[in-house]
Parts: C-alpha cells; structure tokens; sequence
C-alpha cells in the first residue's frame, strides 16, 4: 500500500510540476506583451527612463504566484488518480480495494503499478514566451529617439517675426495704418508663428514675405505721401527765407505775388498736416502782407514740420520698412537756399507764376524732365537735316554686319574719301604670281556621287 502511494504521489507532482509550467509560460508570455506595450507609450508620451519601468516585473511575481495557485487547483485528487493507475496498470480494482482493506493473498494477484508516461508538447508555449521577452527586452533598451512620436518640428522665426511686429507698431505708432488693420496684421503674424513648422517652412516663409510685402507696401506708400510734403514745405520755407533775407530787393509787385503765394502755400499745407497747423500762427490781415515776424514764425514751423516728417522716415527705416536712398531722398528735398532767389523771381516771374518759379528753383532747371521748358512745339526746318546718300563698298558693308555698338555720339560721323576700289573676299591681300593649289582627283567610280551631290536640289 505504501508502494501504492508513493507511486501516486510522484505521479501527481510530475503532473502538478508540468501544469504549474504550461501556466507560467502562457501568463509570462501575455503579460510580456502587455508590460512591453505600456513600456512603449509611456516612453513616447511622458519619455519615462526604462528603469522607472522596471517595476513592471513586480506584476510578473505575482503573475507567477498565480498561475501556481490556478495549476494546483487543476491537478486531480489522489483518489482520482488511484482509479486511473488501477484501470491504466488492469489491476481489476485491486489498487482501490487496497487503499481501504488489507488484499492479503490478493496482492500477489495485483499486477505490477505502472502510471502512464506524461509528455507535453510546449514547443508553442516556449516560442511565445521567448518572443514577449524579446519584445519586452527591445521596449526597454530601444533609444529614446526611436520611440518619441514624430512631432511636427518648429520653425524657429522668432527674429523674423519680432521684426514685423515692431513695424506694425511703428505704421501704428505714425498713424500710417488705422489701429483695426494693425490688430488683423498682428493676428495674422501670431497664427503664423504659432503653425509655423519645419516640415513645410516654404509656405512659413511665404506667408511670413506675403506680410512684408504688405507692410512695406504700406510703408513706401507713407513715404511717397512724405516726399511729397516735405517737397512743398521746402517751397513754401524757400520762398519765406528769401522774402526774410531778400525781401527789400524785390519790386512792390513781386513782393505781393510772393507773399501772396507763400500764404497759399502756407495754408494748402496747413490743411494737409495737423502738426503744422497747430505752430502756424495768426494770419492776420491780407496775405499779401506779411510781417517780418510772421515770416520767420512761418519758416520756423515749416522746418520743424519738415523735420518731424523725417523722424517719422527714420523710424520706418530703423524697422526696415524703407530703404536707405528714400530717406536720402527726404534729406535732399528738405534741403533750402534761398541765396539769390530775387533775382531769379525777377527774372521769371513775368512769365511763369511764383509758384511755378519756386517749384523751378528748388528743383533746379535742366534737361531734365518735365521742369524744363518744352520746346517740341515749335515748328523745325528741314534746312541741312537731310542726309546725303551715298554708297558703301562692299568691303564696309562687310565689316558693317560684323560690327557692334561701343557708344553713341551725337557729333557728326566721319566720311572715308578714300577712292581705293573695293575687295572682299579671302584672296583679297593676295600679290601676283605664281602659286599652287592642292586638287584632289576624283577616281571615276566616284564620279557619279560627287556629280550628285552638287546637282541635288
């Protein structure tokens, strides 16, 4: 009987021993895969260090513990097992009458116990298992830079975009833009830095050149606009500096007109500028008569008018808004000299206004534009304009087609009186006299083709 039992406890432990087995392998193997997934998002999502997840391992413990628990509760009884041995070895139920009564002489009768081999195919098992180990091995020792989520990266164009703020606060700080389009440019350039992004910087940098192009457009505009005005103040201080310094040169007429046109200048630029306005001071009386002191105030404001208008160009040049050469520009038309400006008013005003006498002098007179008298009107004669014919040799007309253009003059042309006769050709510089020449003889069975090729169409 002791035989017995030992027989069914060695049994029972192989059998305990292969199900504890097949069951950790098949839960190592699940949560494998499950702690090396949680290893993966967490890596990607908040970079958690690998050996912070570690820790996984715990639950792979109690996974074990588990899985012994679940195979104990599946191995049969003894009892069960002593009813298999017995059918399994044909002891006929002597093995179970055995475990309550003494059998005696019976033993002899009960064949020997066999119990059955126990084999488990786990090739399956154990392939499973070693790949959520791998799995588990390669989440946690993978780089860093393999397992982050492919961001979008940013497009770094804060310099860029600092720059175009600080013109849109200049154009509002001027007054150039109204404060309703400096708030729509200022939402656009926030929108453009906030998508700006590496992966497509040409529509970025597009988008960022669509935006100054639209403050630059609005700055040169401005700054035509300041031309323009600093231009007709520099007219305006012009003629009030010569009426100061010249004034007692000038006849009563002349003297009139001008002061009658420096205060229509003064007021046209009165009502276009707000700054020069509020400095003018009181035009009392006719404008025509003019104070000395009224002139100077007048030519005071006009300077300090121009040189706001200037600062205003600076600001827009410091932002980049404006290039160099309008801002010189700015500098030279505000520049005023009124030296000899009487005589010149003498001797033009009889046929041209003041105005148009100031605009001529501080523009100065040349061949120029449109400051310079036009003389197209005028009738012309044909008198010595028509040209003479005459015929080229060939040689000219050769080197003619050769030719290039090196300068253009208006002086008259020089004329070849040379009577040589004309050459052209490459025996042109040839000298008389004996010579040779190199002929090829064309064999008779060539005849034909060379016949052809010269007759072909």
């Amino acid at each position: 009987m002791n035989t017995d039992n030992k027989t069914i406890r060695r049994f029972r432990i192989k059998m305990a021993a292969l199900l504890i087995l097949k069951n950790i392998l098949a839960f190592a193997t699940v949560w494998g895969l499950l702690w090396g997934t949680v290893v993966i998002v967490l890596r990607a999502t908040i970079g958690m260090p690998p050996l912070a997840l570690l820790t996984g391992a715990i639950g792979l413990i109690v996974g074990i513990g588990c899985a012994v628990a679940l195979a104990l509760r599946h191995i049969p009884t003894r009892t069960a097992l002593r009813a298999s041995l017995d059918k399994h070895s044909g002891a006929g139920g002597l093995m179970m009458a055995a475990e309550t009564v003494e059998l005696g002489n019976w033993r002899r009768q009960m064949p020997l116990i066999k119990p059955p081999r126990l084999r488990w195919r786990g090739g399956a098992y154990w392939g499973r298992f070693l790949g959520a180990v791998l799995f588990v091995c390669i989440s946690l020792l993978i780089p860093q830079r393999f397992v982050e989520i492919s961001k979008a990266q940013p497009l770094d164009i804060r310099e860029e975009v600092n720059e175009l703020a600080d013109g849109i606060d200049v154009l509002k700080e001027e007054e150039i833009i109204e404060l309703a389009e400096a708030k729509i440019l200022e939402d656009k350039l926030a929108q453009l830095q906030a998508e700006a992004s590496g992966e497509d910087p040409v529509k970025t940098w597009e988008s960022l050149d669509h935006l100054a192009d639209t403050l630059s457009q609005e700055a040169a505009d401005a700054a035509q606009d300041a031309l323009s005005e600093t231009e007709r103040l520099t007219e305006a201080e012009t003629l009030s500096e010569g009426l100061i310094n010249e004034g007692s040169e000038m006849d009563a007429k002349l003297l009139m007109e001008s002061m009658a046109a420096l205060s229509g200048l003064v007021q046209e630029a009165a009502q276009e500028n707000e700054l020069f306005a509020a400095q003018l001071p009181d035009l009392a009386g006719d404008g025509d008569s003019l104070t000395l002191d009224q002139l100077k105030e007048i030519s005071a404001a006009l300077r300090l008018t121009k040189s706001d208008i200037y600062d205003r160009l600076v600001k827009l040049r410091e932002v980049n808004l404006i290039d160099l050469e309008t801002l010189k520009a700015c500098e030279k038309l505000g520049q005023c000299n009124s030296d000899g400006l009487a005589a010149f008013l003498a001797e033009n005003a009889d046929s041209k206004s003041v105005v148009e006498c100031i605009s001529g002098w501080c523009r100065g007179i040349g061949r120029g534009p449109g400051h310079a008298p036009m003389t197209w009107s005028e009738d012309t004669t044909e008198e010595g304009a028509k040209f003479k014919a005459e015929a080229l040799p060939l040689s000219d007309i050769a080197s003619l087609e050769d030719s290039e253009i090196v300068g253009l003059s208006i002086g008259t042309p020089s004329v070849n009186t040379s009577s040589e006769p004309s050459q052209l050709g490459g025996l042109s510089g040839a000298t008389t006299g004996g010579g040779s020449s190199f002929n090829q003889t064309v064999l008779p069975r060539h005849k034909r083709a060379v016949k052809r090729y010269f007759e072909r169409p």
